[in-house]
């Protein structure tokens, strides 16, 4: 019964815009001008239009309805029918298995890290050198020209005397 309800309210609101459109017809057949009737039996059109979408919508509706019910009879009777998904039973499993890992290749090599080199440029001493020392502020071992080669380490850089101090290493090999 409640699958009638909206196609019943869809029809009767369809009717009453039908009813409305020709009543507005019948109004204004001979009482208006020529331009006045062509708006009035155009706006007559589009309200007939309307009701015309809402009987469909009516039919539309009854239609559907009864396709569900169709269907629902036929679940219940247990027939088979063509193209409508059923539901498979599924089996599960419960406690759920834990899934099998994989288990390593021996014959593959194992990935390792390649140092990186971090290389530098002794420059900007306006032609004086830079000073290799043992420490910060320590001991002056020997003096880099500008453009010599050093190769940073990754020991992290140190503050002393208002200055940055990176650990080194020459080309000749020497750590500083």
């Amino acid at each position: 019964m409640t699958d009638l309800i909206l196609p019943l309210i869809l029809t009767f609101i369809g009717l009453l815009i039908a009813l409305s459109a020709y009543s507005g017809i019948r109004r204004g057949g001979v009482r208006f001008y020529t331009l006045e009737r062509e708006a009035m039996l155009r706006r007559a059109g589009f309200t007939l239009l309307a009701s015309v979408f809402f009987f469909l919508g009516a039919v539309g509706l009854l239609i559907y309805n009864r396709q569900q019910l169709v269907l629902e009879q036929a679940i219940e009777s247990g027939e088979v029918l063509e193209d409508v998904p059923t539901t498979a039973p599924t089996l599960a499993i419960f406690p759920p298995t834990a899934a099998p890992t994989a288990t390593p290749d021996l014959s593959v090599p194992t990935p390792t890290n390649t140092p990186v080199l971090r290389r530098g440029v002794v420059e900007g001493t306006g032609g004086s050198g830079a000073y290799l020392r043992e420490t910060p502020g320590g001991l002056e071992l020997e003096i880099l020209p500008d453009g010599d080669i050093v190769t940073l380490l990754d020991e992290p850089p140190q503050q002393a005397n208002g200055f940055t101090w990176v650990k080194v290493r020459t080309v000749i090999g020497s750590d500083r």
